[in-house]
This record gives C-alpha cells, sequence and structure tokens, in this order.
C-alpha cells in the first residue's frame, strides 16, 4: 500500500530529531520510504512511503507524534486505481 503523509512540525526542529527520524526509518524496514520533502504553504513537510498494510504504518508514523503532527492518506496508483474504475483491463 501506498501513503502520502502531510506533515507539521510541532516546534523548532533540532538535529536530535533529525537524527531520530533517521533512525525510525532504518529501524522500520516493512515501511519504504520513497521521497521525504519540505514545503512552503500549510504544511512542513510531505512523506512518501509504502507499507503492507495500514496497521504497519500507522506504528511506523506515530513514533514521530512528539515533534510532527502528521496527516496520512491512503494513495492508490493511478493503473491499479483505473482498473477498479472500470476505465482500464
Amino acid at each position: 500500500m501506498h501513503f502520502v503523509t502531510l506533515i507539521r512540525f510541532r516546534k523548532k526542529l533540532t538535529s536530535e530529531d533529525v537524527d531520530r527520524t533517521d533512525k525510525i526509518i532504518r529501524e522500520n524496514p516493512s515501511v519504504k520510504v520513497r521521497e521525504m520533502l519540505w514545503t512552503f504553504g500549510r504544511y512542513d513537510g510531505l512523506l512518501i512511503a509504502k507499507a503492507p498494510d495500514p496497521e504497519t504504518y500507522m506504528k511506523f508514523v506515530l513514533q514521530f507524534s512528539d515533534y510532527l503532527s502528521t496527516e496520512t492518506l491512503t494513495a492508490v496508483p493511478r493503473e491499479q486505481a483505473l482498473r477498479i474504475a472500470g476505465l482500464r483491463k
């Protein structure tokens, strides 16, 4: 499953927060982080990842909750969505 997580910083990030983020990613090999982006506007960042199921991803994202506020969207690849919608075989 694909997940897109919108991120807001709860506080000014420290180098310890950045190191902790890297450690959480390393220690959760079942979650494949595809891309991490910082953004301008309403959200401070975006995390794009793949995980086997929502439970695995939820456990992963909750590890950031003391310094990040998140909103996660489940994403479906375009071709799969077109098949589900009956627009492709």
